[in-house]
C-alpha cells in the first residue's frame, strides 16, 4: 500500500501525533519537533519516545518525517540567526534519531538577494557542521517556490548534495512549490522534462519524500501558498500525473494542506489522494 499521511500535530505529547495520523487515515506522518513559532527545542521525553516507537510499529506508521522550523535560514549573514538555525536543526535531527525518523526536512533559507554564489560555501560548511553534530538521521533539502532570494532550486540542491558528498543528505519535492516555481505538472511533457532534469542532476535517487499539495496561486507565481487537494490551480489530474509517474510512484506522500476547517490535513484529503492512485 502506498504510504500517504499528513503533517499532524503532536501538541501535548509525541503520542498525540499517532492518534492524529490514525484519525485522518494516514500510514506515514510529518511533525514539528516543538512549537513552529519558537526557536527553543529540547529532547523528547524518554517515556514518550518509547511509547511512540511502540505505537508506530503496532499501527505500521512509517516513514516518519520531522519538518524543521520555518525560521531556519542556513544562509543568514546574521550570526544570531545562523546560530539559532544550526542549534534548532541539530536538536531536531537528534530527536529524529531517537524516534527512528526517516529524516528532517528543511527549507534551506534565503540569500536575501545577494545570489546563491555568495552563500554556497557557507551553506556547505553549515550543513557539514550539522551532519557532524548528529547521526542516524538524514537531512532532507526541500525545493522552493522560486521566491526572490530563496534557495532550493534543483540546481542549487544538486550542487549542495554533490559538494557535501554525504549519503545522509537527501531531497524532498513539494508539488505546490514546483508548480509555483514555473513547472506545469499538469502537462505530461513538462513533467517528463522536469524529471529528466532531476535525473541529469543525479537527484532522482536522492528523493525520499513528496510533499503533495495543491497550489492556491497560479503557475509561476513564486508564492508559497498551499490549497486542499483538487481545490487549487494544479487540480486532480495534475496531481494524479505526478504521484503515478514511475519515477515517483514509490515515494511516500505527505500532505501539508489547510483542510476543510483550516486545522490541517484531514481524512477527506487523504481519501481523495488514495482515489488518484493507479
Amino acid at each position: 500500500m502506498r504510504r500517504i499521511g499528513g503533517h499532524v500535530s503532536m501538541a501535548g505529547s509525541l503520542l498525540n501525533s499517532v492518534t492524529n495520523t490514525l484519525k485522518i487515515g494516514g500510514n506515514c506522518m510529518q511533525i514539528f519537533a516543538g512549537s513552529p513559532r519558537l526557536w527553543f527545542r529540547k529532547p523528547f521525553p524518554e517515556d514518550q519516545v518509547q511509547g511512540f516507537i511502540k505505537e508506530t510499529k503496532k499501527e505500521n506508521i512509517s516513514p516518519i518525517f520531522i519538518h524543521a522550523l520555518y525560521l531556519v535560514n542556513l544562509a543568514s549573514q546574521k550570526e544570531d540567526i545562523l546560530t539559532k538555525s544550526i542549534d534548532s536543526l541539530v536538536m531536531d535531527m537528534q530527536n529524529g534519531a531517537r524516534i527512528n525518523s526517516a529524516g528532517v526536512i528543511v527549507h534551506i533559507g534565503s540569500h536575501m538577494g545577494t545570489g546563491f554564489e555568495s552563500v554556497k560555501d557557507q551553506l556547505v560548511a553549515v550543513i557539514e557542521r550539522v551532519l557532524a553534530s548528529t547521526k542516524n538521521c538524514d537531512l532532507i533539502l526541500e525545493n522552493d517556490a522560486g521566491q526572490n532570494g530563496k534557495i532550493g532550486s534543483p540546481e542549487e540542491i544538486s550542487f549542495l548534495i554533490k559538494k557535501i558528498a554525504n549519503p545522509r543528505v537527501k531531497m524532498c519535492l513539494d508539488s505546490a512549490h514546483l508548480f509555483e516555481s514555473g513547472v506545469d505538472i499538469r502537462d505530461a511533457k513538462q513533467l517528463k522534462n522536469f524529471l529528466q532534469t532531476l535525473d541529469n542532476l543525479k537527484l532522482t535517487d536522492k528523493l525520499v519524500c513528496l510533499h503533495l499539495n495543491d497550489s492556491a496561486t497560479k503557475l509561476g507565481s513564486h508564492k508559497d501558498m498551499h490549497a486542499n487537494i483538487g481545490e487549487g490551480e494544479i487540480g486532480l489530474e495534475g496531481l494524479k500525473n505526478l504521484i503515478n509517474h514511475p519515477s515517483l510512484s514509490s515515494l511516500p506522500l505527505i500532505l501539508e494542506v489547510p483542510g476543510d476547517n483550516r486545522s490541517g490535513c484531514d481524512a477527506k484529503n487523504i481519501s481523495l489522494v488514495r482515489s488518484l492512485l493507479s
